[in-house]
């Protein structure tokens, strides 16, 4: 399969428990069922189609909805599809799937944001810089809340959410240090680092564990009826909350039971099977086969070298503290993942001072083909004119500019064989008109 790569580059340095493991087991998957699957891919579109006519502005104010999930789908189009797996609530949890126990040590999913990530600029979105403070509004969390046949009742089931922030230096939030080798992955020249949240596990029964950031928030969200109809539950704090400057979110989600069980004879209720218990699902996006390795969503590989978005998922071998030796530093770290990426998404208002003078529906001035393409590309003008014709990486640096006067209809044929394969932007402005595309090279 085609990867997307850019060139990555050397973060930090490495402490003596950063060194890279894979992900302990495969995670238990069930492919949407067909309506649920063609409304989520219909919010996705609507998403993206609504993303695309907000007006960029310098210094202007953002209030929107962002994900990082956004990115990946909207540039890896077909090559990922949108599952759910349950998830546990205790230590010794243990699901019948119909054909015979199976152990899930997955006890909680989330996501980090950094709404300073360039990887946005993709989706013709707003985004800040790392000078300008944001406030969370909401949190969408993909999540179904599944409840057993017969139902068993709402008996105060909840969506337990964490959520914390702080600076990607700030090591009482994340594990710093934490990251993946050279050659890793394809194309990958560097060492790459992640801000991992810290966790501080607990093998007793329930969910004792917790996140140890110091500025963190817990909402408990009661799981209703209406929750099991939908794509998204809708998380709102009692006030916005004010993230400084240079901080990224985490967002960490749990279900908590609200009745008594027995974690040795739960099943359950996975597409219309009968079961004993209610319980909440984590949606997510990965790869169409299960043998596709592909680092979907890790950004500072993918698209912005200094993004530090990336999904999250707790393992068993964090939770219950059972590592040790030089191997221990992994109790105290949710694991990232980069192949899966959690449906959260984030409502966010603010001033940016971040300049995208651009108007408020871009232009289409020229049609750009073929893309993906493996070096030539073909501009085609929609109208006659001077075009004002820019390459850039990216991050936003000019790797090329020309000016040309071409007749309506007329095409432009430009070589770029001489770039590393990857993600590029095309501007085009005529007169007081822009339009900004982007390249994929293979």
């Amino acid at each position: 399969m085609k990867k997307l790569m850019l060139a990555s580059a050397l973060f930090g340095a490495i402490s003596l428990s950063a060194q890279w493991a894979p992900s302990p087991s495969k995670i238990q998957s069930y492919d949407l069922e067909t309506d649920r699957a063609t409304q989520l891919q219909h919010d996705f579109d609507k998403k993206t189609e609504n993303n695309r006519l907000k007006q960029k502005t310098n210094g202007g104010i953002i209030s929107q909805r962002m994900s990082h999930l956004d990115v990946a789908r909207d540039s890896y189009t077909g090559s990922l599809r949108a599952v759910y797996s349950p998830i546990a609530p205790d230590s010794t949890f243990y699901q019948e799937f119909g054909t015979g126990p199976d152990g899930i040590n997955i006890h909680g999913f989330g996501q980090t944001f950094d709404p300073t990530s360039n990887a946005f600029i993709l989706l013709g979105q707003n985004n800040f810089s790392k000078n300008d403070p944001y406030f969370l509004d909401t949190i969408y969390i993909g999540s179904r809340y599944r409840t057993a046949n017969p139902t068993t009742g709402f008996t105060n089931d909840t969506l337990k959410v964490t959520i914390f922030y702080g600076n990607n230096s700030n090591n009482q939030v994340w594990r710093v240090g934490i990251g993946y080798p050279a050659n890793t992955f394809p194309g990958q020249a560097n060492r790459l680092n992640v801000n991992t949240p810290r966790y501080m596990g607990n093998s007793s029964i329930g969910t004792p564990g917790q996140i140890l950031a110091p500025n963190k928030i817990v909402i408990k969200y009661l799981l209703k009826d209406t929750d099991t109809t939908g794509n998204y539950i809708k998380v709102v704090p009692a006030s916005p909350i004010n993230i400084p400057a240079g901080n990224k979110v985490g967002v960490f989600c749990e279900f908590v039971p609200g009745y008594t069980y027995n974690p040795a004879t739960q099943a359950y209720y996975i597409s219309g099977a009968n079961a004993d218990v209610n319980n909440l699902s984590w949606l997510y996006l990965t790869a169409q086969s299960n043998n596709d390795d592909t680092p979907y969503f890790f950004e500072a590989l993918q698209f912005d070298e200094e993004s530090k978005g990336i999904s999250t998922l707790l393992y068993s071998q964090t939770r219950y503290n059972s590592w040790t030796g030089t191997d221990a530093f992994r109790n105290e770290y949710i694991s990232s993942v980069t192949n899966t990426g959690n449906l959260i998404d984030f409502w966010v208002h603010g001033r940016s001072t971040v300049g995208l003078e651009e108007s408020k529906i871009e232009a289409q001035l020229v049609n750009l083909y073929p893309n993906p393409s493996t070096g030539v590309v073909n501009l085609k003008a929609a109208y006659g004119g001077e075009f004002h014709i820019e390459l850039l990486s990216i991050d936003g640096k000019l790797l090329h500019s020309e000016i040309r006067t071409l007749n309506a209809n007329e095409t432009h044929k430009k070589e770029l064989g001489h770039l590393e394969s990857g993600v590029y932007l095309i501007r085009i402005a005529k007169d007081l008109q822009v339009q900004t595309m982007k390249l994929h090279i293979l």
